[in-house]
């Protein structure tokens, strides 16, 4: 019988997985799995069970927000995992899930989309030759905000609670110059925060980098200038749109390669946020792992991708 590991954290969100647990560990029977459900407790015991699970496993399925997916990812990259995974939204904003086109609470859909359809392989990032991600790298002003905001705050709002923490540090806003070294080309710009991105949404903004594909080897870095306040209004407005990506007040750049320096001397320990947790100080080196993992999603077909489905079979013979 197949094995499938479903790793869940019962914190997540609204909490209210655990109570639609037995639908989701059914679905899996019925599709012929041997379920092994593991709850995290603590903070570390997600990674470090991964690390010491037996490596029987068909697929692992992981319930929680995109902290939990983090967590997940990196402990399955660490250990050389490249079993199929397969993601249960149940977070506060679930940006990466929402680009695979699961909504968040739809614990069914999720699991039916996991027995029904074929995993993609798609890119990871690493920065700092050390720290994985799936969705997104920041750094600057307002990438804080998901560890700011009250746990209790999140579970009632949910994405709102970023919108309204962000505005609230506004008033703060200053700029900061950077240096940022592409494969190609090396630009010095003031700037109030960048976004390195694999998918299109971030924050609950869903269209963030609009042109991204997690398949393509490359990430977009979407960047807002260090220009007057008032001109970024207007701007804002089109982060809604995904038209902003052309706006003069962005830097909007596509590679497999970033590094980036603060040439501010009193911000050189800034942090960076990987995926909504904090990630590694700078500077940093952001690279692209090409078709690092395969992952279940409604991955809709688009005009020139990329996209390679493999053979679940197949996917299986690499253990």
């Amino acid at each position: 019988m197949k094995k499938l590991k479903l790793i869940y954290n019962p914190f997540s969100g609204n909490k209210s997985f655990k109570n639609e647990l037995d639908t989701c560990i059914g679905i899996f029977q019925e599709a012929g799995y041997e379920v092994h459900p593991f709850r995290t407790l603590k903070p570390g015991d997600i990674g470090e069970h991964i690390a010491q699970m037996e490596d029987i496993y068909d697929i692992i399925v992981a319930s929680g927000g995109d902290g939990t997916m983090n967590i997940v990812i990196n402990a399955m990259s660490k250990r050389g995992l490249n079993r199929p995974l397969g993601i249960i939204p149940s977070g506060t904003a679930n940006d990466f899930a929402t680009y695979l086109g699961l909504k968040t609470g739809k614990v069914e859909d999720a699991c039916r989309t996991i027995i029904s359809t074929e995993p993609v392989e798609i890119d990871l990032g690493i920065v700092n030759d050390e720290v994985y991600f799936i969705n997104v790298c920041a750094g600057g002003l307002l990438t804080n905000v998901s560890q700011t905001v009250d746990k209790d705050l999140k579970n009632v709002l949910g994405s709102l609670s970023y919108y309204l923490k962000g505005v609230e540090q506004l008033p703060n806003f200053h700029k900061i110059p950077f240096r940022i070294t592409t494969s190609t080309e090396v630009i010095e710009e003031d700037l109030y925060l960048y976004m390195i991105m694999n998918s299109a949404g971030t924050g609950g903004f869903t269209k963030v980098s609009p042109e991204a594909e997690v398949t393509d080897g490359e990430f977009e870095l979407i960047a807002i200038k260090g220009k007057p306040l008032y001109e970024m209004t207007p701007l804002f407005l089109k982060l809604l749109t995904g038209e902003h990506i052309k706006d003069k007040n962005i830097l909007y750049i596509k590679d497999k390669y970033f590094k980036i320096e603060c040439l501010d001397e009193n911000f050189n320990i800034m942090e960076s946020t990987v995926d909504g947790e904090l990630g590694p100080d700078m500077p940093l080196e952001v690279r692209v792992i090409p078709k690092a993992i395969p992952v279940f999603g409604k991955f809709e077909e688009k005009e020139n991708t990329e996209a390679k489905r493999l053979p679940f079979t197949q996917i299986l013979n690499k253990k």
